[in-house]
């Protein structure tokens, strides 16, 4: 009996896993990529389904994940344009696992709005157990911060 009492508690606890399908369209110049921070963030939609203050929460949020990565001199404007969105069902993911997705469009522009560097980002969270249920309660800030993680990487981190 303790056996499988251990396991069925280890499987309550906490299973999470990430994945990533980003990538670069249209990289931004070198040039840009080290010497720029970006001044504003527009989306230009908002999911169904999500909270009213989604849309300030998403530019604010990712203008400050921004700000951790892209620390040059140039202003640059960020404009997203999301296709999935997906937020994992806290009750569902405590007994079985469930999803969330992030995915879209980051264009970068330049001061005269024009397109210097396009980037296709999705980050994919599969998360069951009690932690993965208490992950899910705040899908849409992390998701988020997420995007802003995989944008970072694609435009402003060099490769290690």
């Amino acid at each position: 009996m303790r056996p499988a009492f251990v396991a069925v508690a280890g499987l309550l606890l906490c299973a999470c896993q990430t994945s990533t399908g980003s990538a670069p369209v249209s990289p931004l110049p070198a040039a840009l990529a080290g010497g720029s921070h970006i001044s504003a963030v527009q989306l230009q939609n908002a999911p169904q389904g999500v909270s009213t203050t989604f849309r300030s929460e998403f530019e604010e949020g990712l203008l400050t994940r921004l700000g951790r990565c892209a620390t040059g001199s140039t202003p640059l404007t960020v404009s997203v344009t999301l296709d999935g969105y997906n937020a994992a069902n806290p009750a569902l993911a405590l007994f079985a696992p469930s999803t969330s997705q992030i995915s879209g469009v980051a264009r970068v522009l330049d001061a005269e709005g024009i397109e210097v560097g396009r980037y296709r980002i999705r980050r994919t969270f599969t998360m069951g157990g009690i932690g993965g249920a208490i992950a899910a309660t705040g899908a849409e800030s992390t998701m988020i911060d997420a995007f802003g993680d995989e944008l970072c990487e694609q435009a402003f981190e060099p490769a290690s």
